[in-house]
């Protein structure tokens, strides 16, 4: 796979307004385009709500964009619609899950996501759309099967989309602990029970416009291995549209004094950092974890936390970049791989990270670059 076709997710930086956006695709992303040694720098684009409006109903908007993203050679490849609103808030928590898929804020949003997405790529494109799980926490088989309804009239619309502008935007489905769907056994059955009996029943096809991205640090949490999970929605008939490459904190024995020491220095107030343990169980955030004497027994535990690829441990506690490597050599064997798309948006909150973002986003690309090269 050409370097030039592994995608950052630019939700690692806040763009409240489409002046801030245009800002760092000119700044931030041009300077790791050019720290990393590239041509050109494949992006996954996300916006906050306001801006996906902006950019959807300004042709004027869009043209800054698109202008800045040619001039300063970056191509936006895939879009993260997963969080709608301040992603860098000073506290996000469960907030990142809202609106979720039964407020039609959520489609709104997801819609105007998908103009853009056609608007900027050339016809005969697929452009994977990342969109979360439902909802957090979980669902019911009502809820699950409204949420169905509301996905299929989406991949109806995106056929249309695709239909008028020759670009195919494609919806996946992002698992995620916690959450209404966090394993693949989870999202297997919500499509083979839910969205396509909904489907049928409306005469509709949405194998082409929905289907998966796997995210490896949410996989490891789940304590699944992702070379298996991609190979069962294949199987299925599921298709994944992208994959997000991450890694998660691994902690061999979280009943052990020094690694909770360790652990607690990942202890921080914006994002959630589900902890899986090795019998299934999920607690919703690290501090809950760590108050749980029990959890600890069911060591290990794999924490979500997007930590740098490029280092096998930080904060003295390893990660499951090896569960990584081995998913990226399987896929380079591949003839169609999936999409890839870095998505380390923790850089502010890493513990002993360097406050370099440009360094630190090129030195994670040079080292998946090379990955998908041995």
């Amino acid at each position: 796979m050409p370097a030039e076709d592994l995608a950052y997710c630019t939700n690692v930086a806040p763009a409240p307004t489409v002046r801030a956006l245009v800002a760092s695709l000119d700044g931030l992303w041009r300077e790791v385009r050019e720290r990393a040694g590239l041509e050109r720098l494949a992006l996954g684009l996300w916006f906050h709500h306001r801006v996906a409006r902006e950019l959807a109903m300004s042709p004027a908007a869009l043209a800054r964009v698109r202008a800045a993203l040619a001039t300063n050679g970056l191509a936006a490849v895939t879009y993260n619609a997963f969080p709608a609103a301040a992603f860098h808030a000073r506290v996000v928590k469960d907030a990142v899950y809202r609106p979720d898929w039964l407020a039609e804020e959520r489609r709104a949003y997801t819609a105007d996501v998908a103009r853009i997405a056609a608007s900027l790529a050339a016809p005969g494109d697929v452009v994977p759309l990342s969109t979360l799980p439902l909802g957090f926490p979980k669902w019911d088989a009502a809820r699950r099967r409204a949420a169905a309804e509301v996905l299929v009239g989406v991949a109806l619309d995106l056929a249309a989309l695709e239909q008028g502008s020759g670009v195919s935007v494609r919806l996946a489905l992002e698992p995620e602990p916690a959450c209404a769907l966090e394993t693949t056994d989870e999202m297997l059955a919500f499509w083979q029970d839910d969205l396509l009996p909904v489907a049928g029943a409306r005469g509709g096809d949405v194998r082409r416009h929905l289907g998966v991205c796997l995210d490896l640090c949410h996989a490891a949490v789940e304590h699944e291995d992702p070379v298996a999970a991609m190979a069962r929605y294949e199987e299925a008939g599921v298709a994944v549209h992208k994959v997000q490459v991450s890694a998660a904190v691994h902690v061999p024995r979280p009943a052990d004094d020094g690694q909770r020491s360790l652990l607690a220095a990942f202890v921080e107030p914006r994002w959630l950092h589900q902890v899986g343990a090795a019998d299934g169980r999920v607690a919703a955030d690290l501090p809950e974890a760590l108050a749980d004497e029990e959890l600890a027994e069911a060591g290990p535990w794999r924490v979500h936390f997007h930590v740098p690829l490029h280092r096998n441990e930080v904060g003295g506690l390893p990660t499951t970049r090896p569960d990584v490597e081995r998913f990226l050599h399987h896929v380079t064997a591949r003839a169609h791989p999936a999409l890839l798309e870095i998505e380390t948006y923790t850089w502010s909150v890493v513990p002993g990270a360097s406050p370099d973002l440009a360094g630190n986003v090129a030195a994670e690309l040079r080292w998946t670059t090379e990955a998908l090269r041995t």
